[in-house]
């Protein structure tokens, strides 16, 4: 009997343990990326994403990803220069860039759940489009040159 405690508790463990880890966002090698210049690139392209919060666009802002805590006297693997919502993914080798993990470089939270700090319940939906498809990747999407990613906070 105590051993049937003991392998259902375990069991119990393990099931929330992976769920606390899939709700937790990975660690994306490119959060580790702070250039010095651009003599050190040699993947570099751009993605255009752009926030709307219940029907109001929210600026990206400049510089997000330049001369940070992290890396005070260069640049991270995404940032962006202005406020256009313009991405530069530049890295010293082929690293995946996750739109997460731009997110996390800029401070901020996104995922199906939360936009910010809006957090998606039974009136308002959380909505990811790549290119102009419905894209259900969320935080894990791989971006690739081109891409114009739209994320929408919105009624249901």
């Amino acid at each position: 009997m105590v051993g049937l405690v003991f392998t259902v508790g375990f069991a119990g463990y393990l099931m929330l343990d992976s769920q606390q880890e899939l709700e937790q966002d990975p660690h994306w090698p490119i959060l580790d990326v702070c250039l010095d210049s651009h003599s050190e690139v040699v993947e570099h392209y751009h993605v255009t994403l752009s926030i709307i919060i219940d029907g109001s666009a929210v600026a990206i802002p400049a510089d997000t990803g330049i001369q940070d805590e992290f890396c005070p006297d260069g640049m991270r693997g995404i940032h962006t220069h202005d406020e256009t919502g313009k991405l530069h993914i530049e890295t010293p080798g082929q690293e995946n860039g996750t739109i997460g993990a731009f997110f996390s470089i800029w401070g901020q939270t996104f995922n199906k759940n939360q936009l910010l700090d809006n957090q998606a319940n039974s009136d308002f939906e959380i909505v990811m489009e790549v290119n102009g498809q419905q894209n259900n990747e969320y935080q894990h999407y791989l971006m690739h040159n081109g891409d114009q990613i739209e994320i929408r906070y919105q009624a249901k």
